[in-house]
């Protein structure tokens, strides 16, 4: 499998699966950073998709750069939380046909306002 069609099915499930990650190829030492959370094993960023799926309103991949076995995507995402559109980079990185590493971008300043104002 392409690098291009693990990631594919990588954003299908945040698109139309609602995070459900069990049909993507994610290493089991996957490692993943983000500005609120950090995984270093495929099932917490599993367990992590389905629960922050569920708030997720909208997702759109606006534009996608690929390099070798690594994809830049820019994405636009809603959620049900009183926050703005967030727009975001995330590069993903594929080896043997498995997702290995992950980083997403994005100024997550409103969002953690508003989840630490939900606590």
């Amino acid at each position: 499998m392409s690098p291009e069609d693990v990631v594919a099915l990588y954003y299908d499930a945040w698109i139309s699966k609602r995070g459900d990650m069990s049909a993507v190829p994610l290493a089991p030492d996957f490692k993943f950073r983000g500005p609120v959370g950090s995984f270093d094993d495929a099932e917490g960023y599993r367990a992590m998709a389905r629960e922050a799926a569920a708030m997720v309103t909208s997702f759109t991949v606006r534009h996608q750069f690929i390099d070798g076995n690594k994809v830049c995507s820019i994405i636009d995402w809603e959620m049900s939380l009183p926050v703005a559109l967030m727009t975001s980079a995330e590069f993903l990185e594929v080896e043997d046909g498995q997702l290995v590493r992950g980083e997403l971008i994005y100024d997550a300043q409103e969002l953690r306002t508003v989840m630490a104002a939900r606590s």
